[in-house]
């Protein structure tokens, strides 16, 4: 029987507001696109997800629920399911219970694509934007799924969202939910996208289990979420999320997240272009970018000059970052938002004041996350740079950042170049920029007297020759220590505290060496260039001129 709305069912206000973006901005077109290189497997999903009417004419068409009989419903059900979610373990128990019992009651469970469903609110785990709502479904091959149903006015939302996850960035991330099927023919009034099924969304994670988050816990999380906007952000055909938000960040049976809910979401326009602009404003309030907020039409008393044209927003990459920085912060602080409680956060966030920065201990992710949330964009990094800030790298990783640094000419010599400045801010010689207050005044007074004779045994330079408040000399120290700490047996270091290689050492003892010295090199663009060096500061251009451009 063919599914029809419910006889007191009325759009919501959302519904009935709604304007979508001119469909010409993007390519609705089933099946991939001219510009992929598909591998056999992007193409079986992509065939899978055609429609019945667009699907190759040497297919044979899928028969509709409606046109099955109970005893081919009952067929379907699987006989090996494979139970892999703990928090919907119920609710899949039933419907394989009503499943079973589809001979006497064929009405109750519908087939789209070989996957059995039950529209009753039993089966639910969510509804989302613009009428969204989302139930647990079983595959005939056994596999637990999830399914989408929105009414059919709407399925340029599915079908936008169908678009994004077939393309070649989504369907090869692990960061990015799995899609499976789109079906828009099976009834009159609602269209269907059945994906990879979650445990629950990163807001109910968070309120359930915020507390047993560890930092190196909430650190992968963070970097799970710019894994999902790297897959979107770093190659052709590049992609905006548009609606990042705690909803819409998916968390599966093992911890790990994945971006969902692309329904807004949007090819850039053509290769190279870097922004999309719009005439709608969208997104969830409280996480939307600030240069996407109309705030003349939030703040101004003036009407406007219908002279002066309809509003114009201009989305980038960068405006999924500072709304990223927000679910960072997010995460770290088990539930709450970097510019305030909501009556606060419009104001705050218009007057970028990222009031809730002032809490965080950890002067580290503090850093990044005030480079995520800066309301200017060109202060806001790219999500590949982002990924390189010490934040995220192993403490091997920050290890050779520092050798790296320790090896440039100006920086190696005992006698550094009094013109260079960025020897100058190590060695506090600067007075426009004083050393960092993160850093010891002097280094050699926080190494054991033992240790320095440790490291310099069998060396050419004796622990007397460092000066402990130059940090050249530092750097140089751990260069040494990193290139000949293997030449020949030694005694164990004292200090060691719960480091298990000189590398853990020197950060146990120092820290925010790694942070104060990537800060002070991002701020000599011509530094960051430099062969030794590039690998820590990717340089991001995403423009691609034309033949015909200068």
């Amino acid at each position: 029987m063919a599914e029809s709305l419910p006889t007191n069912y009325k759009p919501s206000k959302t519904i009935t507001r709604i304007t979508l973006d001119p469909p010409d901005m993007f390519d609705v077109t089933p099946g991939p696109r001219k510009w992929y290189s598909w591998t056999p497997r992007q193409a079986k999903l992509a065939q899978s997800s055609l429609t019945d009417s667009t699907r190759l004419p040497s297919q044979p068409l899928k028969t509709h629920a409606h046109d099955k009989s109970s005893v081919e419903i009952a067929a379907l059900k699987p006989k090996d399911w494979k139970r892999v979610s703990v928090k919907h373990r119920v609710k899949f128990e039933r419907l394989s219970e009503v499943w079973k019992n589809a001979k006497s009651d064929p009405e109750l469970i519908k087939i789209i694509n070989a996957n059995g469903v039950c529209f009753k609110e039993e089966f639910s785990i969510g509804n989302g934007s613009y009428g969204t709502e989302v139930y647990v479904c079983l595959g005939s091959d056994g596999i637990e799924r999830a399914i989408k149903r929105l009414p059919k006015v709407l399925c340029t939302l599915l079908k936008n969202e169908r678009d994004i996850l077939m393309s070649r960035n989504a369907v090869v991330s692990p960061r990015v939910v799995n899609y499976w099927f789109y079906d828009d023919t099976s009834s009159p009034d609602f269209g269907y996208l059945i994906l990879n099924l979650y445990e629950q969304n990163l807001e109910e994670f968070i309120k359930e289990k915020g507390e047993t988050i560890t930092e190196s816990r909430a650190r992968k999380m963070i970097r799970q979420v710019l894994e999902g906007l790297k897959a979107l952000h770093a190659r052709e055909p590049r992609i905006l999320h548009r609606d990042l938000k705690p909803t819409n960040i998916l968390v599966d049976a093992s911890g790990d997240l994945v971006l969902s809910d692309f329904g807004i979401g949007r090819f850039f326009p053509e290769q190279g272009a870097t922004a999309y602009c719009t005439g709608n404003e969208r997104g969830s309030k409280g996480w939307i970018a600030y240069e996407c907020i109309d705030w003349d039409g939030l703040y101004s008393d003036e009407v406007r000059d219908p002279s002066d044209g309809p509003v114009q927003f201009k989305w980038k990459e960068k405006s999924d970052i500072q709304v990223a920085g927000m679910i960072a912060f997010y995460i770290l602080t088990k539930g709450k938002h970097p510019f305030g409680p909501p009556i606060h956060q419009m104001i705050n966030l218009h007057n970028g004041k990222p009031v809730g920065l002032s809490k965080l201990s950890d002067p580290v992710v503090k850093d990044l996350l005030s480079q995520m949330l800066a309301q200017k964009l060109d202060e806001r990094p790219y999500v590949e740079q982002a990924l390189k800030h010490p934040y995220f790298l192993s403490s091997e990783e920050q290890m050779t950042f520092l050798e790296a640094l320790g090896n440039e000419p100006e920086i190696k010599s005992f006698w550094s170049d009094p013109n260079c400045a960025v020897s100058r801010e190590l060695d506090n010689r600067d007075l426009s920029k004083p050393r960092s207050s993160l850093l010891p005044f002097d280094w050699k007074a926080v190494i054991d007297p033992d240790d320095l004779n440790t490291f310099c045994a069998g060396g050419h330079t004796r622990p007397s020759s460092f000066d402990g408040i130059r940090y050249t000399h530092c750097l140089r120290f751990i260069r040494n220590a990193r290139q000949h700490w293997g030449d020949k047996p030694r005694p164990p270091l004292k200090a060691m505290g719960t480091a298990t290689s000189p590398d853990e050492y020197f950060l146990y003892l120092f820290p925010t060496l790694p942070l104060v010295v990537h800060q002070i090199i991002r701020s000599h663009p011509d530094w960051k260039t430099r062969h030794s060096l590039k690998e820590f500061f990717p340089v991001i251009n995403r423009r691609v001129l034309s033949v015909d451009e200068d």
